[in-house]
């Protein structure tokens, strides 16, 4: 029985390590999706107007437009702007449209799973306080997961280095059905917008704050660790196999 306990907490930390990195990261992404200030300067720092053709004073009003679409607060992606000769002016076509469609429901998407994970992240900690006694292998548990997930990482890394294009064609092919995220550069101003540099941009800054939510875990663990007292596992009474 007390070997049953021990792999129970073991994997209960195991998996409240990557639960917590996960809720994390998702909570980072619908954050950053409705963040219209952060898409307004980072749209405006790597397209700048001279190759997006989008004018200066519009950057606030289309990060505040994809924004709200991304997030469900506004229901049709578009935006219209007057030119130099008085002229309204569409900035979408339909096919980039249906690509933020697609988006929009991955958004919603990652809303919903954060919540999921979430919750499992209660249940998790309630186990391992449920099973307490047994916290030096759900420690154990919470730094193989640690390991794992610095592996996954690190390897994500290098192959971003090494060609940040196949990692984001690779990307892309997992998480859409379809081939509308290959857009034009010459006609589509929403690729003009969103530009590699401006994707590597958030993805760092997303990669970041999943490492420090790692990192902070795998300190958790330590301390967990230190605050076992050495025999408390072996002390406990006899596994007769019951």
């Amino acid at each position: 029985m007390n070997q049953a306990k021990r792999k129970a907490a073991a994997a209960a930390g195991f998996c409240l390590l990557f639960v917590l990195i996960g809720l994390v990261t998702l909570v980072t992404v619908y954050s950053i999706a409705g963040d219209r200030n952060l898409l307004a300067t980072e749209m405006r720092r790597y397209s700048p107007p001279s190759y997006s053709r989008l004018p200066d004073e519009q950057y606030p009003g289309m990060g505040q437009m994809i924004a709200d679409y991304l997030t469900g607060r506004r229901d049709a992606f578009q935006y219209y702007f007057t030119d130099a000769d008085g002229n309204t002016v569409a900035c979408f076509s339909p096919h980039e449209e249906s690509h933020m469609e697609d988006c929009r429901q991955l958004i919603s998407l990652t809303g919903k799973v954060r919540w999921i994970l979430g919750g499992a992240a209660v249940i998790l900690f309630v186990t391992g306080f449920i099973l307490r006694k047994y916290r030096k292998s759900f420690s154990a548990g919470m730094m193989a997961g640690f390991g794992l997930s610095a592996m996954f990482c690190l390897g994500c890394v290098v192959w971003g280095m090494i060609s940040f294009d196949s990692l984001f064609t690779v990307f892309h092919r997992l998480l859409f059905t379809n081939d509308g995220w290959l857009l034009d550069s010459r006609t589509d101003m929403l690729i003009r917008l969103m530009p590699t540099s401006f994707f590597i941009s958030l993805g760092v800054r997303i990669l970041l704050i999943a490492a420090f939510a790692a990192l902070a875990c795998f300190t958790a663990a330590i301390v967990i660790r230190r605050t076992a007292k050495g025999k408390e596992e072996i002390q406990e009474e006899p596994d007769n196999g019951k």
